[in-house]
């Protein structure tokens, strides 16, 4: 597991807390005023910075940072 040094963006930290809700990805987009391409692509960035290899882990290792 490779962690980048850099924290998630806002908008990136947004995207994780619509998603812990329960949003869709089509969901997430229509809140965050973006398209769907570009929240898979906020997903895929954040999965990165937390050094997830699933939206799941992602989730988890948010909750355990105190991100979420």
């Amino acid at each position: 597991m490779i962690v980048r040094e850099t924290l998630p963006s806002a908008r990136e930290l947004e995207l994780i807390q619509l998603l812990c809700e329960g949003h869709t990805d089509e969901a997430a987009a229509r809140r965050m005023n973006l398209s769907v391409r570009t929240v898979r692509r906020l997903t895929q960035q954040l999965m990165g910075h937390l050094g997830a290899r699933s939206r799941f882990e992602a989730g988890v290792l948010a909750a355990r940072m105190g991100l979420i």
